[in-house]
């Protein structure tokens, strides 16, 4: 805010002006008032899409649609289309989550006062969309910008966090965002093949509900003003994990044009030995005979996480007596639960070579914060895995990588949190007020996450991560410090 040295007054006025009209942003975009006028009319928010008609709300200026069945999929089965429905369908309100265990920071007072946990509903029906766009019918071709929540590939899901609302992105960054939940877990990763036919794609569902998700948005997008030809999918731990993933697979290939991975870059998925071990132990847990197998699909979700889980951890240590628990502390974090090296879901590694080839034309940005899980020191976990992703990508000759370091510190908790993991969330969605328990709202974070957010909605719109205020961002083996004095070291 500009400040009139001759009178207090003065500014005082300006600043009731400011928030009275609309303003304009330091890119020179007209940024819109926040009036809070819902309007829920079918009438006018209703949009055709392939399975039938949906109607969401009208708030600020922003359409939302919220728990739009992209898929439906019977237990350890591919994900199919949808059943069409008549009439119009109510989509305002988150549908089911992913079934998944207790969330330790549920249990931490601090954690859950930060991070403002919402978990929604269980169901295994859970493969559903969100969308939040600045207009429908308007003939208008908006980049599209394709949210994978955070959890590992165990826990989340699409809303679990406040800060993923894709309000004021849609609103003040002409994108459309999208959010999407799929199978984790057990329902997501348990490996069957070794039982059949039936149960080929098991061992990597939760990654090829992903990719169905991403065809749902080739298919519909443009029924919401969206871009179907220009989408960027990005995420955060799991969800950059997830990002990761998706570059290495053939299914994948043309359903986006540009990657963003935060604090979750993977270059190991698990090789089927241990998958199949997993699997194996687990149907041994459950006490179900081979020869009806089918069985597994009808037990109770509670026993059959508990089964899962403890083959989890018996498999995790027959790899480490046997010497071949990966070295990488997040990769032992995630052993059992992750996307599996098939031969053919995903043929290789995210890493190899072959994978590199194949998003070889994929420009990134990739990145961490300061201190992820640990306080006192520089982040000593994901920041070597985000260093290894950007330069193979490099060195193999792909499109641009541009590396960042996100080292804002929240002042909340008496700044216990530092630049911990998940704080660039709410700036990377202009989300810094709305989620003050974690970023303490105060003006100067609102800054930053005015300019975070432009640098990623202009790569989604360009290739190129660029903002006023901000230094001009070059490749890798450059890296951006994003804090409120950003500089780009080289």
């Amino acid at each position: 805010m500009i400040i009139f040295h001759s009178s207090v007054r003065v500014a005082v006025i300006l600043s009731v002006c400011l928030a009275l009209c609309a303003c304009a942003s330091k890119d020179g975009k007209e940024k819109s008032v926040h009036s809070h006028e819902l309007e829920t009319s079918a009438k006018l928010s209703t949009v055709q899409i392939r399975s039938g008609a949906v109607a969401g709300y009208i708030e600020d200026g922003v359409y939302t649609y919220k728990g739009i069945p992209y898929a439906k999929a019977d237990r350890f089965q591919p994900a199919v289309d949808p059943d069409p429905w008549e009439g119009v369908r109510a989509s305002r309100a988150y549908g089911p989550t992913c079934p998944q265990g207790a969330r330790t920071g549920w249990y931490d007072d601090n954690q859950a006062f930060a991070m403002h946990w919402d978990d929604g509903f269980p169901g295994e029906d859970c493969l559903r969309v969100n969308v939040w766009t600045a207009g429908i019918g308007d003939g208008a071709r908006r980049p599209v910008m394709v949210w994978l929540h955070g959890g590992g590939f165990s826990a989340g899901s699409g809303q679990e966090q406040i800060g993923y609302d894709g309000a004021n992105l849609a609103r003040d960054h002409g994108v459309v965002v999208v959010s999407l939940n799929h199978r984790l877990n057990v329902l997501g990763f348990l490996d069957l093949s070794g039982f059949g036919a039936r149960y080929a794609a098991s061992c990597n569902l939760g990654m090829t509900d992903i990719v169905k998700a991403l065809e749902w948005v080739r298919d519909n997008i443009s029924a919401f003003g969206g871009d179907p030809a220009n989408v960027t999918i990005f995420g955060q731990s799991g969800g950059g994990g997830k990002v990761s993933t998706l570059l290495a697979m053939p299914a994948a290939q043309g359903l986006f044009g540009k990657a963003i991975v935060e604090s979750g870059s993977i270059l190991e998925a698990l090789p089927q030995k241990w998958s199949r071990r997993i699997g194996a132990a687990t149907v041994r847990r459950l006490g179900i005979n081979p020869a009806h197998i089918a069985e597994i699909e009808k037990i109770p979700y509670a026993t059959l996480l508990a089964a899962y889980e403890a083959a989890v951890a018996e498999v995790r240590q027959e790899a480490e007596q046997d010497g071949e628990l990966p070295a990488n502390f997040l990769n032992q974090l995630i052993f059992g639960t992750r996307p599996v090296v098939d031969g053919t879901i995903l043929p290789n590694q995210p890493g190899a070579p072959a994978s590199l080839s194949l998003s070889r034309d994929i420009p990134m940005i990739i990145g961490t914060t300061y201190h992820e899980f640990t306080r006192d020191q520089e982040d000593p976990i994901f920041k070597p895995l985000a260093i290894q992703q950007a330069a193979s990508r490099t060195a193999a000759g792909c499109a641009p990588v541009y590396l960042y370091q996100f080292t804002w510190e929240s002042p909340v908790l008496d700044g216990a949190l530092g630049s911990t993991h998940c704080m660039e969330i709410p700036f990377v969605f202009d989300n810094v007020a709305l989620h003050r328990t974690l970023t303490g709202g105060g003006d100067d974070a609102i800054e930053l996450g005015h300019r975070v957010s432009r640098l990623w909605t202009n790569f989604a719109k360009t290739g190129v991560p660029s903002a006023s205020g901000m230094p001009d961002w070059e490749p890798y083996p450059a890296t951006m410090i994003l804090n409120i004095h950003s500089e780009l070291r080289k």
